[in-house]
């Protein structure tokens, strides 16, 4: 099937040929309207850029031209990553997969963990296929990798708050914001006795950015070591018999998945109390809470790869990047209404 051509583009938009480039570059000289009405139509028509072109006029300027590969690796580095019945994997994957063909180019899986595949042994493959890019797939148990390529053919970013040797680009979620927005919230419905039950794992791979936050805004910063609980097991009767003993009016969660037993073993209590959640997967949760937008962070990190491969950038960084996302607030229906408005920049 012949592709959509960029005149093509604008003569259906009734557009000049420059209006619909810079639209498409998101240039603010172009009315936002303007340009989601061009990038829709993009996609209808089934326009995308050329890699290649896409290439050459980012390296006019500097006087060389080096054309990047079309492909770009999408390498699974923890061990069952990449599972279907994942959530967080299936959105990683989604948002790196479509920003990398609305940009032109095709995402290609890789495992780190297949028998007998080490980070050496897979970036003499990926050479020899000719891939420079590669994007790492976030973290959803370990808090640290260790990566040994061979930097100088690749250009690299990676995906999530996992913490990297070497340092690589990457592009995360801005966990501190989370629980941040989550105090906020909490103290604009009236809660004045919130206590927090945190994963270890995730809080660790958070640099503990959850519990700095939750420290920091506490309304009774005296009593707020004492309302913080982490644990590396979910043990639902031990955490209840230490809830009952500081009685909160409400409970800030790592998942959702542990608040139901939790209000459950709390009985009649647990209904009155309320719930949050600080790093809510889907965007029509039940509870309220903060959803990390992992589609668009694994999008990002993709950016990332391909920004460097249009400046024919390969090697470790000497000052790596760092694209931290607030994510977004789902109202759910666990806390109470707004009684006072937010108060977005408390300190």
């Amino acid at each position: 099937m012949k592709s959509c051509t960029l005149t093509a583009l604008a003569r259906t938009a009734g557009l000049a040929v420059s209006t619909v480039s810079y639209a498409l570059r998101d240039h603010p000289k172009i009315p936002p309207a303007t340009r989601d009405r061009v990038r829709k139509l993009a996609d209808k028509m089934g326009y995308r850029a050329h890699p290649a072109v896409a290439a050459l006029m980012a390296h006019i300027k500097a006087g060389r031209v080096s054309l990047s590969a079309t492909k770009i690796a999408f390498v699974w580095i923890e061990r069952n990553s990449g599972r279907l019945d994942s959530l967080f994997d299936r959105q990683c994957l989604a948002g790196a997969r479509q920003r990398a063909n609305e940009r032109g180019y095709l995402l290609e899986e890789f495992r780190l963990f297949d028998p007998g595949m080490t980070s050496r042994r897979l970036s003499d493959v990926l050479h020899a296929r000719g891939i420079t890019g590669i994007v790492f797939s976030g973290c959803d148990r370990l808090t640290h990798v260790d990566l040994d390529m061979l930097w100088t053919r690749h250009s690299a970013a990676l995906i999530g708050n996992a913490r990297c040797h070497p340092e690589l680009h990457r592009a995360g979620h801005y966990h501190y914001m989370a629980m941040r927005r989550i105090m906020l919230e909490l103290a604009a419905r009236g809660y004045r006795r919130p206590v927090a039950l945190l994963e270890t794992v995730v809080n660790e791979r958070a640099s503990r950015t959850h519990a700095a936050a939750f420290l920091a805004y506490h309304p009774e910063p005296a009593r707020a070591p004492d309302a913080l609980r982490k644990f590396a097991k979910f043990e639902p009767r031990a955490i209840v018999s230490w809830l009952k003993k500081r009685k909160p009016d409400a409970i800030i969660l790592t998942h959702q998945t542990h608040m139901e037993p939790v209000r459950r073993l709390l009985g009649a209590a647990g209904e009155k109390i309320g719930f949050a959640v600080v790093s809510l997967e889907e965007e029509r949760a039940a509870a309220a809470g903060v959803n990390p937008g992992h589609a668009m962070v694994a999008a990002n990190a993709v950016d990332l790869v391909i920004g460097q491969l249009l400046r024919n950038e390969t090697g470790l960084p000497a000052d790596p990047m760092e694209l931290l996302f607030d994510g977004h607030w789902i109202e759910g229906g666990t806390l109470r209404p707004r009684q006072q408005p937010l108060v977005e920049f408390a300190l």
